[in-house]
């Protein structure tokens, strides 16, 4: 395999780095090398993962340590992105309406256990009681969006209106019995901070957390105003292939993921949040609580945030957009912050940003790996199945250190195949992979499926049986096995 010139760079460093002593790399690993790293592995990973464009960077001890970009903003306009591009950051609006809500619950004007209808009493009145805290850790009740309303083309013209979606709703569960992640639930919390602050959410962000922040390069995402550096969205299709993303009207979920920004306003905005600028150091602790169930579950959720511990046992705290499309990471010990932004929605992105996190902090890294199912897409549309089975023998001897050669990654491109309305070359498929790998209820299920998908249903019946007995907890297998045996 050819390797490219960036990963035999990447490859020599991390050997030097890898081999020298933690007390000789505090010596040798100057500056500049570390960020010469993170160079490398930025622009290795927007290559290996077939990304557009991404932007990222990283803040240390309170000042911006680096930023850089690689990729397009624009593919159709060949438009580089870079590190003042403005990507839709996705669900770490949420973030920031945390915050915006914890300010007003320093200044006394909201109390977290109150009825949230306290604050938004034109919201009708349910069957049981949720409070603000529960909208803030997604306790509350409220559902999610449905398929059709994700990418929601309607204009709402005040955050009053978006709360409409869930007006007339019941709540799915009692509040605080349950977690279920709800973007549309946080349209709840936009309306507590209009009614409490007087102010419409936008203005309120700009005055209290923008302003403070520094941050100028973040606002809506208003898609039918003129916003210069504004990064297009992709997406790919079932034949693996860049699109644009479908138009979505974000007027839907502005305080949940409806927000734009850059990777320095980001940056700003985690180092203000550490130095206490935005609210008090003790608040930003009492959001990083994990939430407990009334049932006593604990959930690596707190007020605004998702908690977390990496390899080397560090705590974070941070936020993730859609399938990877944006992440947030901070370290408060190691008061590190990262973030990646990148212009697609789709799957295995990987998390960039911590790995970044991970070249500073530990001066060593893995080579983001590349995506075995799109490689195996290509060879198929070119050669035909034989070809892939032939492909996946070579790389799995010869090229495992660039490629995800992982089982999800294996089954992908057999689900790929389903996509593509290719049902019998992807059951030829998952019988090669059960023939040359140890059997696996993933395998069996990707099997059962794919016969499913071509109308087979006694053998689909059979391999969900199969994955069944492989494992015993496959609660798939089993609800697929009763929904084929209830039609019959």
């Amino acid at each position: 395999m050819t390797v490219s010139k960036y990963s035999v760079s990447l490859i020599i460093l991390f050997v030097l780095v890898v081999q020298t002593t933690p007390h000789v790399n505090a010596q040798i690993l100057r500056e500049h090398e570390i960020k010469s790293h993170l160079d490398i592995y930025l622009k290795e990973f927007q290559k290996n993962k077939l990304i557009p464009g991404i932007s990222a960077g990283i803040a240390v001890k309170g000042k911006i340590y680096w930023m850089n970009a690689s990729g397009l903003a624009d593919v159709e306009n060949n438009l580089p992105a870079t590190p003042y591009t403005h990507f839709r950051i996705a669900s770490i609006s949420k973030s920031i309406t945390a915050v915006a809500i914890m300010q007003l619950v320093e200044k006394g004007r909201i109390k977290l256990d109150a009825d949230a209808r306290t604050y938004i009493p034109y919201f009708p009145k349910k069957k049981w009681k949720f409070t603000v805290r529960q909208l803030l850790n997604h306790t509350a009740g409220i559902r999610n969006y449905d398929k059709e309303e994700f990418d929601d083309a309607n204009h709402y013209s005040s955050i009053k209106e978006a709360v409409g979606i869930v007006s007339n709703d019941s709540l799915v569960y009692k509040p605080g019995t349950k977690y279920l992640y709800t973007t549309l639930g946080y349209n709840l919390l936009g309306a507590v901070i209009e009614n409490v602050s007087l102010m419409s959410f936008e203005e309120y962000l700009k005055k209290y957390i923008f302003q403070p922040a520094e941050m100028h390069s973040t606002s809506p995402d208003y898609y039918n105003q003129i916003i210069y550096n504004r990064a297009r969205l992709y997406i790919r299709n079932n034949y693996r292939k860049l699109e644009n993303a479908p138009l979505a009207d974000l007027t839907s979920k502005l305080p949940g993921g409806g927000l734009l920004s850059t990777t320095e306003d980001l940056l700003k905005f985690s180092i203000s949040l550490l130095e206490g600028k935005l609210i008090k150091p003790k608040t930003l602790d009492s959001m990083l609580v994990p939430v407990r169930l009334k049932i006593g579950t604990l959930i690596n959720y707190g007020l605004g945030f998702t908690l977390g511990t990496d390899k080397m046992g560090r705590k974070f705290f941070a936020h993730e957009g859609y399938s990877g499309t944006s992440l947030l990471i901070i370290y408060p010990a190691e008061k590190l912050c990262a973030i990646d932004l990148l212009n697609i929605r789709d799957r295995n992105t990987g998390t960039a940003a911590m790995s970044l996190a991970s070249i500073v902090l530990d001066h060593k890294t893995e080579i983001p790996k590349m995506q075995l199912s799109d490689k195996l897409m290509g060879i198929y549309l070119t050669s035909g199945i034989d070809s892939v089975y032939n492909s996946c023998t070579e790389i799995k001897h010869d090229s495992s250190d660039y490629y995800d050669i992982s089982l999800n990654e294996l089954s992908q491109f057999g689900y790929d195949l389903m996509g593509i309305k290719k049902s019998p070359d992807a059951i030829k498929y998952f019988k090669f992979l059960l023939s040359n790998l140890s059997p696996d209820a993933k395998l069996y299920n990707g099997l059962a499926d794919a016969y499913y998908k071509d109308s087979n249903m006694g053998l689909a019946l059979r391999y969900y049986r199969m994955a069944l007995k492989s494992e015993r907890t496959n609660v798939y297998a089993l609800s697929m096995i009763m929904k084929i045996t209830k039609t019959k």
